[in-house]
């Protein structure tokens, strides 16, 4: 028997034997392993990432998939092929102990995004892999984004111009949600010691209003009519300050040299490209007094929309990001507590929303009569 023909049968042989026997994932002829192709996607987005997060993917593709999926065909690689790998690294199979929510969250991640990579590379047929078993669809609980989505966005949007950065990125990194965005205010940023200061929000509230309806010859009755309005609420019980990321802060340092923001306008004013009066960000009260008005939640909105559909990330929202946030909070090393005086919420619901991602450690219980 020819030595090639040898050496596959020992790879597909290191297949675990409990997927192996029940699913079949090699074509006949020199077929793509998934480990041909993660290798391939690697290098591709080495470029894009910074060296530790990349060493860090390395690492995880090393140790999560090749064990579980390396020597798979790329062309069956279905959604029950990646259910049974998951479960497997979910149980602890071939590791020291079972691996948190979040780290499979990020290695589902991986596989999809390395499967998507070479469809669109043509090197093998788009295959489905349902919806993510790892990302909670429950509004209820939170929605982050994934690692490699938050680099996809990041890269997209790092690309655009200064204000739809700060518009997508200060969310991002801060926490803050699109009410409080919407009432954040250049006199809020203390770029000297590095602050964000929230000191309050704007929603977008209902209120019926009536009209009346006249016909070509006589009024024809009134009728009621829903108008939306703006309403400004000061947080003054819940006035919070919080260090900005570096990234942030470089972004809000920028856009004062650039533009020298008058104090009292507001941080996601969208920038107009033509001169019409209506599109600017002030207006003439009645009582002759320019008012500044905020900025438009639906348009900000739609932006980050079209910057999550360019990133691959379809229907993305603000509460999305503000998940986020909390992910990358926890996986930096901060503490539930820490983050929900960040974010503004109570302790209790912060840990109810993000309770999954929470990693669980009940060591401390073999060690409670050590000192006994």
């Amino acid at each position: 028997m020819p030595q090639e023909n040898i050496d596959a049968r020992q790879q597909k042989n290191m297949l675990d034997r409990n997927i192996h026997t029940e699913y079949q994932f090699y074509g006949q002829e020199n077929p793509l392993l998934i480990k041909d192709l993660t290798e391939r996607w690697l290098l591709d987005i080495k470029n894009i990432m910074k060296p530790a997060v990349y060493a860090r993917y390395s690492r995880y593709a090393e140790k999560y998939i090749m064990p579980y999926a390396g020597n798979m065909c790329a062309n069956t690689f279905d959604k029950t092929a990646l259910s049974a790998m998951l479960a497997l690294l979910q149980a602890g199979h071939s590791q020291k102990e079972p691996l948190p929510h979040y780290k499979i969250y990020s290695v589902e991640s991986m596989v999809r995004a390395i499967i998507q990579y070479g469809a669109e590379k043509h090197l093998m047929p788009k295959i489905s892999l349902g919806e993510s078993e790892y990302k909670t669809q429950d509004e209820k609980y939170a929605m982050p984004l994934a690692e490699l989505e938050v680099l996809q966005l990041v890269h997209i949007v790092e690309q655009q111009e200064l204000d739809f950065q700060i518009q997508i990125m200060l969310p991002l990194y801060t926490g803050i949600s699109l009410s409080e965005f919407c009432g954040l205010k250049w006199k809020d940023i203390d770029i000297q010691k590095n602050k964000i200061y929230i000191h309050r929000k704007i929603v977008h509230i209902q209120q019926k209003t009536k009209s009346t309806k006249t016909g070509s010859t006589k009024a024809s009755g009134s009728r009621e009519k829903k108008a939306i309005v703006l309403a400004e609420y000061k947080l003054e019980a819940s006035c919070r300050d919080f260090i900005m990321p570096e990234k942030i802060s470089n972004l809000l340092q920028a856009a004062i040299t650039m533009k020298n923001p008058y104090k009292e306008s507001y941080v996601a004013e969208i920038d107009k490209k033509d001169n019409k009066a209506d599109n600017t960000s002030e207006k003439i009260s009645e009582t002759g007094t320019t008012e500044i008005r905020p900025p438009d939640a639906k348009e900000l909105q739609y932006r980050l929309k079209t910057a999550g559909e360019q990133a691959g990330i379809p229907d993305l929202t603000y509460q999305m990001l503000r998940d986020t946030f909390a992910l990358m909070g926890l996986n930096a090393g901060g503490d539930i507590y820490s983050i929900a005086c960040v974010m503004g919420i109570d302790v209790n619901a912060a840990c109810e929303r993000y309770k999954m991602w929470l990693v669980k450690d009940d060591g401390f219980m073999k060690r409670l009569d050590a000192n006994i």
